[in-house]
């Protein structure tokens, strides 16, 4: 009910926009014909010349042609809206008001059947001297039902019948339709593609919950009592999943309808939308791949950061490697710089180019910003570069071992000896912990592209913030679904096993998932693309090498 009044609040708003537009259009059209009128007249009477007649002419018909190009956006925000109202209200009446009851009655009429059949039943056994009589009440008991209950309860009560369909108007408009804006109509295919692209969206989300749903009642049968009532939590979490995403779906898709009466080809946004979203339902579903689902009306591209704050393209240093699980994606190996072009199609995931022309998708977590391109100036990040880069430290700093820490080169260093590391300026060193009671004498040891060694303090600065906290025992949460792998000594590239038949994503064998259950780790839903692995945290060093 709450979202029902959202959406009438948001009628209204849209009512009263077009009705002030409307009314100020009146007025600015009455007061044009009245000076022209005056004008053809020459009744300029006694304050007013003919030149100063013109110019308010001139005024009242600019202002009247503003309204009148203002009207047709605002008369198209209005028809969207009455016709979403709508769609909202038939679809509240005829799916969740009939839910509701439904939930309220519960199983009262199953359990008040079985009470009172066996409580019938003996005393048929017991008592043969009132049988024929308890008979009776067998047999009507059997007739117990909520449907009939229902049938009764609906004709005592009219109010909770179903009400006769809504047909919404525009107020002062002949009929509901959409006027072509000044842009050629470029407003309204922009529509059709966003409200497209949202159909398709709800449909997967719907049939991803589902099949969510499917498993974690079958968890929920076979699995032991403890896990059932956070497998139940989860079995509602996405019932409302399911739920938002077709109101969404009924909303969008009354949308296209009045695009489509408009003479729009939304059939083709939609066809390209199913295919853009991948209409498949995944075989199987990895916990990491939930997120939260999130209804709203407004436009998707909103949400993404404007150009301001991402400037492409940039170059990136891979700080932690990946092998790409899908075609789309790209593998990519510790200290390999990248280009990156564009935004994912997915959060926390952007299109990288590497140095061999290859294009892909690379999570962003996995990546250090290392300022903008060439191209695009030497200055550098922008608060949002050096937010994505300090997003990456932090989530590298999860997998760490403890007493483990980060740090960047100030300046290229070259080992003076085979026992000393080497390394650029900016390259990204994991130092690894000192064994107890070690003095510091100005040199650490680290593992930088693989290769353990020593390397002196002085030309390097922190990251993070675990040297202070060395020997001290962190907490081992599970990874966030983005977090990085630890860094591997000798290996450029982090391997990932092929995809498991039973949860159909990309996993790592390792300790760091911290999962016990693919079915009771997360119930969101990812809208498009599946998360990276998680992470295993990174093997014990060398004690050699310390």
């Amino acid at each position: 009910q709450a979202e029902l009044l959202e959406t009438v609040k948001e009628l209204d708003k849209a009512k009263k926009q077009f009705s002030h537009l409307q009314r100020s259009s009146e007025v600015a059209k009455d007061k044009a014909a009245d000076v022209e009128a005056r004008l053809r007249k020459s009744d300029r009477r006694i304050f007013h010349t003919k030149a100063s007649l013109q110019k308010l002419s001139a005024k009242f018909s600019a202002r009247l042609a503003e309204h009148s190009r203002q009207l047709a956006g605002v008369q198209n925000e209005y028809s969207f809206a009455l016709v979403s109202a709508a769609a909202h209200l038939e679809h509240y009446q005829r799916v969740e008001l009939p839910a509701a009851m439904q939930a309220l009655d519960g199983d009262l009429y199953e359990r008040l059947r079985e009470h009172l059949s066996a409580a019938s039943r003996t005393e048929v056994e017991t008592c043969w001297a009132t049988r024929d009589w308890f008979q009776g009440v067998v047999e009507a008991s059997a007739r117990v039902c909520r449907e009939q209950d229902l049938l009764l309860f609906l004709q005592e009560h009219t109010a909770f019948s179903l009400a006769p369909e809504q047909r919404f108007q525009l107020a002062g408009v002949e009929e509901v339709c959409l006027l072509p804006p000044a842009d050629d109509g470029a407003g309204l295919e922009k529509e059709a593609r966003r409200w497209a692209t949202r159909v398709a969206r709800d449909r997967k989300n719907r049939a991803h919950s589902e099949e969510v749903l499917q498993r974690l009642e079958a968890r929920r049968q076979q699995g032991p009592e403890a896990e059932a009532a956070a497998v139940e939590r989860q079995m509602e979490e996405a019932r409302e999943n399911i739920r938002k995403a077709e109101v969404s779906r009924v909303k969008a898709e009354a949308r296209l309808a009045l695009l489509r009466a408009a003479g729009l080809d939304v059939d083709a946004w939609l066809a390209g939308a199913m295919v853009g979203t991948g209409e498949e339902t995944p075989t199987g579903l990895d916990p990491a791949e939930f997120d939260d689902y999130e209804d709203s009306d407004e436009p998707d591209e909103d949400e993404e950061p404007g150009p301001a704050a991402r400037t492409y393209p940039y170059t990136c240093r891979v700080i932690f490697g990946y092998q790409g699980c899908q075609a789309d994606e790209l593998s990519i190996s510790q200290g390999e710089e990248l280009e990156i072009i564009e935004d994912g199609d997915a959060e926390e995931w952007v299109k990288a180019r590497n140095k061999a022309g290859q294009v892909g998708y690379v999570p962003e977590k996995y990546l250090l910003s290392l300022g903008c391109d060439s191209g695009a100036g030497l200055g550098p990040p922008g608060p949002s570069a050096l937010h994505r880069q300090l997003s990456s430290i932090m989530a590298a700093e999860l997998v760490l071992e403890p007493g483990a820490w980060l740090v960047r080169a100030l300046y290229d260093y070259e080992g003076q000896s085979p026992e000393e590391l080497s390394f650029p300026e900016g390259a990204i060193i994991r130092v690894l912990p000192r064994a107890a009671g070690e003095v510091d004498d100005g040199f650490w040891t680290g593992d930088f592209d693989g290769r353990v060694g020593v390397f002196p303090s002085l030309v390097v600065e922190e990251l993070t913030g675990a040297r202070e906290a060395a020997g001290q025992e962190l907490p081992s949460p599970s990874p966030p679904p983005f977090s990085p792998p630890g860094l591997e000594p000798g290996a450029g590239l982090v391997p990932s096993p092929a995809p498991e038949t039973a949860l159909g994503g990309c996993r790592q064998d390792g300790t760091g998932s911290g999962q016990s259950s693919p079915d009771l780790a997360a119930t969101r839903l990812r809208p498009l693309r599946a998360p990276p692995p998680p992470p295993g945290r990174a093997p014990e060093p060398d004690p050699e090498l310390h």
